[in-house]
């Protein structure tokens, strides 16, 4: 489906210039439209993984095929302010997983969710019992594993969701939806939504919004749970200047 939006190149990924309302309806249309896409959410984690695999070049191209790529991290921002570009709007994976569940979705609908605990998928068949959810959790590391990833494609394929929420992690999520779209039998709309599925389900709780408008969300969430989340911080903290050096090379106050 053609865009009518421009995009950032950020040298290691791209960002694409729309806000919340317009990335909805770009994700809604492609499917009424009957043209699956997927769509990935970049942010600080990803970017650091980006700019330091010996696989960058490969893992790259997972996110410039991507049929919509928003930015999802409010530190990104900041740091593209500073280089003389503004974008519309912070697009988390969060948010967008819930306008769609709350605001998009109907019993029309049929939805396929890899990730997350049968509990999980049962608080959150309650809270939308309206919407068709085809739900398999994988076994860790599945993405190594070609039988497994074969298999999970075939399934997905033989479900014919009208959407597809990838909450398996970063950078299996974005692989795997790279795959799903060179699959011919698959038809629908992946999203790459990660955590995201915890919150849908209340299983976590979101940072409150005084804390996500200074910037703060990746604290709060340390916070609650820190033997998961502190060493990742920390990595990510020491890939800034890395990350800095690709937004200089490549971002001179132009968009594409």
């Amino acid at each position: 489906m053609t865009s009518n939006f421009s995009s950032l190149n950020i040298g290691l990924c791209r960002i694409d210039m729309i806000d919340m309302d317009r990335a909805l309806s770009q994700i809604v249309a492609m499917r009424q439209k009957k043209c699956k896409g997927y769509v990935v959410t970049p942010n600080i984690d990803h970017l650091a993984r980006l700019a330091g695999s010996r696989r960058s070049g490969s893992l790259q191209r997972v996110y410039v095929n991507a049929s919509l790529s928003l930015c999802d991290s409010r530190i990104l921002e900041f740091m593209l302010k500073l280089h003389g570009n503004r974008i519309p709007e912070v697009v988390t994976g969060s948010d967008l997983t819930a306008r769609l569940f709350n605001d998009e979705l109907n019993e029309k609908d049929s939805v396929y969710i890899l990730g997350g605990s049968d509990e999980i998928l049962m608080r959150i068949k309650n809270r939308y019992p309206r919407i068709n959810i085809t739900h398999h959790n994988p076994t860790m590391g599945f993405i190594r594993k070609p039988g497994e990833v074969d298999a999970i494609v075939a399934h997905i394929a033989e479900a014919d969701p009208d959407y597809v929420f990838l909450a398996v992690g970063s950078p299996q999520q974005e692989i795997l939806a790279n795959l799903l779209q060179n699959t011919d039998e698959y038809r629908g709309v992946t999203l790459c939504i990660g955590a995201s599925i915890l919150f849908l389900a209340g299983a976590e709780k979101r940072a409150p919004n005084w804390m996500r408008q200074l910037r703060l969300e990746w604290l709060y969430r340390m916070s609650q749970n820190p033997s998961r989340l502190t060493i990742r911080y920390l990595k990510n903290a020491l890939s800034l200047p890395a990350i800095n050096r690709h937004l200089a090379r490549n971002l001179q106050g132009t968009t594409l």
